[in-house]
Order: C-alpha cells, then sequence, then structure tokens
C-alpha cells in the first residue's frame, strides 16, 4: 500500500468535535491567517509568500499548497502535542483507509436504469391521489409544498390545533404534523405526500441525474465530516437509501449486480453498539447474553417486562444515547410511564451500565475528553457548563462517544483487510458500499461462498478482544433489497 499523508485527517483525530474541518478554517485556528477567496486576488502582493509572477489561478493554488505545507510541518513536528497514540489511528487506519475508499468510489454501483423511472412513475400516481385527497379534506386546492399555504389551510381554515408559530407563521414542521397526524388525516397524508415528493426528487430523480452512459452512479466518501466517527456518502447519499417495505423499500431493488448472473451479497454487523456497551461496561449480564449468542432484544423484553421485541430493540439502541423517559416515549409513541418504566427495568437488569456511564460522565468533568477502545479522543469543554442544557449536551455525547466512535473504527479496520484479501486473492467481485455498519459487494458468479465465508470471518476477528464475539449477518440477493 503506498504511503500518505493527509492535513485533514490529521486535523480530524486532533478535533473530532468541529464540523466542516476546512484548510481556511484551521489557517485561521491554527495560524491566524485567514485565506483570501479567488474573488478577493487583485495582484500578487496580496500574498506576501508569493515572489514570482503568477496569474490570479496559480495565486490561489499557490496559498493552499503554502498553507498545506505549512500545517504538515506544523503536525510533525516534535513540539506539537499530540499523543503518539493518536498518530497511530492516522498511520494504521485513517491514511490506509484513503486507498480503500478511493477503490470502493472507482468500483461504482450498477444501476437498473428502467427500474428506478418505474418507481419514479409509481411515485408520481401516489403523490397526485395524496394531492387529490389533501385539497377535497382542505375544501379547496392549494400548494401543499408551500408550508405557509399549509398553515393557513390547517390553522385558520380548518382550526386544528396550533402547536408552534415561527417569524413567518404557523409552524407546520414534521414534528408538528407527527402530533396532529394522531387525530387529524389531512395532516398524515400531508406527511405522506412530503416524504413521497423527497423519495422522488432525492432518490429517483436524483439519481437518474448522477447515473453514467452505463448506467453506473459514482458517490463520494467523505473521511472527515462526520462527528460519530463514520463515513458519510455525497452525491448521491447511498447510506440513505430507504429501506423497509411499500414504493420506498422498492428503491434498493434497482441497485443491482454489473455481472450476468451476479448477486449482491451485504454482511451487516449485528448489533455491535451494545456488544461494545457490554465489553467496555463489563455488565455480566450483557456479556453473558452474547457469549451464549442469545438474542439480545428478547433478553430485554423479558427483563424489563414487555412482550413486544420492537420496544425492547428501541430501548437497547436509545438507552446508549442517554434518553429520557420523554424522548423515549416520543420516539416509540409509548406513555412516558411506561418509557420510565422500560429505562428503569434496563439499568436494573444491566446494572454496570448506569454506573459506566456516570463513571464516564464523572471522568469527562475531570479530564475534558472521552476515549474510545482505540484511544481516540473527544475534547468536551461544554461538559462543566453552567447552562444545565448544554451540560446535559456534553454529557449525552461523553457518554455515546466511546461506544459510537468504537463501532466506526471497527468497521474501518475491517474494510482495510477486506479490501486486502480481495486484492490479495485477486478476485473479481468488488466492494461497492459502506452503510454504517454494513459492508455491500457486488459478487462475480462462483465467488459467492468465499465472500460469504472469508469475509465474515475477516470482519468477526477485526476486534482483537475477545471478551465479547462480534457477530455478522449475510444477506443475498440479485438485488439490494433482496440482500437486505
Amino acid at each position: 500500500m503506498a504511503q500518505y499523508y493527509d492535513t485533514l485527517l490529521w486535523e480530524y483525530i486532533a478535533n473530532p468535535g468541529v464540523r466542516w474541518l476546512s484548510l481556511d478554517k484551521i489557517s485561521e485556528r491554527v495560524f491566524e491567517y485567514g485565506m483570501i477567496s479567488y474573488d478577493e486576488i487583485t495582484d500578487k502582493k496580496k500574498l506576501n509568500f508569493v515572489d514570482v509572477d503568477l496569474d490570479k489561478a496559480a495565486i490561489y493554488s499557490w496559498e493552499d499548497v503554502y498553507m498545506t505545507a505549512q500545517l504538515y510541518k506544523k503536525q510533525t513536528s516534535s513540539s506539537t502535542p499530540l499523543l503518539i497514540r493518536e498518530g497511530s489511528i492516522l498511520k494504521t487506519m485513517e491514511l490506509p483507509l484513503i486507498e480503500v475508499i478511493a477503490e470502493i468510489e472507482l468500483n461504482w454501483v450498477k444501476v437498473n436504469r428502467d427500474k428506478l423511472k418505474e418507481i419514479g412513475t409509481k411515485l408520481e400516481n401516489e403523490i397526485r391521489v395524496l394531492e387529490k385527497q389533501v385539497h377535497d379534506l382542505a375544501g379547496e386546492p392549494f400548494n401543499i409544498k408551500s408550508p405557509k399555504q399549509v398553515g393557513e389551510i390547517l390553522f385558520e381554515k380548518l382550526w386544528l390545533p396550533k402547536w408552534k408559530k415561527t417569524k413567518t407563521g404557523y409552524s407546520v414542521s414534521a414534528e408538528v404534523l407527527d402530533e396532529l397526524s394522531k387525530q387529524y388525516d389531512i395532516a398524515s397524508k400531508i406527511t405522506l405526500y412530503r416524504h413521497y415528493s423527497k423519495l422522488l426528487s432525492t432518490y429517483i430523480e436524483g439519481i437518474l441525474e448522477l447515473l453514467d452512459e452505463n448506467d453506473f452512479v459514482h458517490t463520494s466518501y467523505n473521511q472527515a465530516v462526520t462527528t460519530t466517527g463514520r463515513l458519510s456518502s455525497t452525491a448521491p447519499n447511498l447510506q440513505n437509501i430507504p429501506t423497509g417495505s411499500g414504493v420506498a423499500g422498492e428503491i434498493r431493488e434497482a441497485f443491482i449486480s454489473r455481472f450476468e448472473n451476479g448477486s449482491i451479497i451485504a454482511l451487516d454487523y449485528s448489533q455491535v453498539e451494545v456488544r461494545i456497551l457490554a465489553l467496555m461496561s463489563g455488565d455480566e449480564n450483557l456479556l453473558n447474553i452474547f457469549k451464549a449468542w442469545e438474542d439480545m432484544h428478547a433478553k430485554t423484553a423479558e427483563f424489563i417486562g414487555t412482550t413486544d421485541r420492537k420496544i425492547a430493540k428501541a430501548v437497547n439502541f436509545w438507552v446508549i444515547y442517554g434518553i429520557s423517559p420523554f424522548g423515549l416515549s416520543k420516539n416509540i409513541n409509548i406513555s412516558m410511564a411506561d418509557a420510565k418504566k422500560y429505562i428503569d427495568g434496563f439499568n436494573a437488569s444491566y446494572c454496570k451500565v448506569p454506573v459506566f456511564f456516570e463513571n464516564i460522565i464523572a471522568a469527562a468533568g475531570e479530564k475534558w475528553y472521552v476515549e474510545t477502545i482505540y484511544w481516540r479522543k473527544r475534547y468536551l469543554p461544554a461538559i462543566r457548563d453552567r447552562n444545565a442544557i448544554i451540560r446535559k449536551a456534553a454529557e449525552r455525547e461523553a457518554m455515546n462517544m466511546p461506544i459510537q466512535w468504537t463501532s466506526a473504527d471497527i468497521i474501518k479496520l475491517a474494510m482495510i483487510e477486506v479490501a486486502e484479501f480481495i486484492k490479495t486473492h485477486k478476485l473479481q467481485s468488488k466492494m461497492v458500499m459502506q452503510v454504517h455498519d454494513e459492508l455491500v459487494f457486488d459478487v462475480f458468479p462462483w465467488e459467492e461462498d468465499i465472500i460469504k465465508t472469508e469475509v465474515k470471518k475477516i470482519m468477526e476477528n477485526i476486534f482483537s478482544d475477545k471478551t465479547i464475539p462480534l457477530k455478522v449477518d449475510i444477506w443475498e440477493g440479485i438485488n439490494w433489497r433482496e440482500a437486505k
């Protein structure tokens, strides 16, 4: 693997809480130097380090090169207070991942153009039906895409309960419509109209516009954007392609294999964040569930006193985020009393988990940072803020960061090893997508077994601590929907 260095990734490791890192912002913070825009360049004298005759475009580029070089010198200086551990993350994880991500992007993703158009036509028909239904319920036609007109119809003509008001009129946000949908059909149909309209514009028309002449889509993965440690995908965002039933779920049917008689195989880490929580908290009940390969959600349902596995699954997920009874009740539409009962039941059943979170918050208050299993740090200056709302938000970040970032790092390490395996064995199959805890492959016929067996083995054994087993689920089909 080639040798790289990336000043942006160094900054991302050192300052993972900073959103939208850019050379301009980094230069201003590190060097107190304000980089100028292209339009601001009038002559070369504006940049005191340029002493040769350059045109406007060259001066603009020169400044980027110069500041990147200065940043590199500072980052690699022995006086820079960056822990060796952080440097090793850059060397062993983030830099090797550059080549892997580039390869995934160049592998592209094959799309069935006709299938996308077919789904688009279906959505257009559904949108027209919903529009007529909304107009009939309102008693007159209006622009459903206009928040102002929607607010006037709902709150001035139909006299629905008013929830919030903004500077420009009544709020018709998703939150407001969700509340109104519990009692009023027109609100639920407007919500569905918005949902289908977004699906059509973003995932049908948007992707169709981006397809090349061979019906491949070329996404870009961003390595230094999220505050969760995960990769993000843009143009198009393949990580947000809907799942589930109905017309939304059909969109994944359009993602197919490029190979004749090929298949799509997805390998997905199962309950990885709860497994990491079990390891880091040392809770015996959690550890024993995973060691015995039991159903985590079913066991939690039993512990908290519900027969609904979906509720237990939501509790297992949201507790990691430090959710309150109020928040849980809103997220899964249950009463506050039940939400409190379930959270209390979780904490009582896995009694070392609340102690673990309390210790994390206390340590963050002393050290100003939290740390992952791979020694990434997240600095949280707001952890001692006098404002209770700001402080509580920092505490929730402190609770979640060690688990979420460790989970993100596990799949990054897996991607590096899987890419090396494919290259070493000269497979024709291609890794084409990374979606949260899932790796998606476009698989050449007769290579299905090796992808399913060997990639699963790599992913499950990537984590050096064997206290807790990692589990990978495998899904296969002729398209992405069948594979998940």
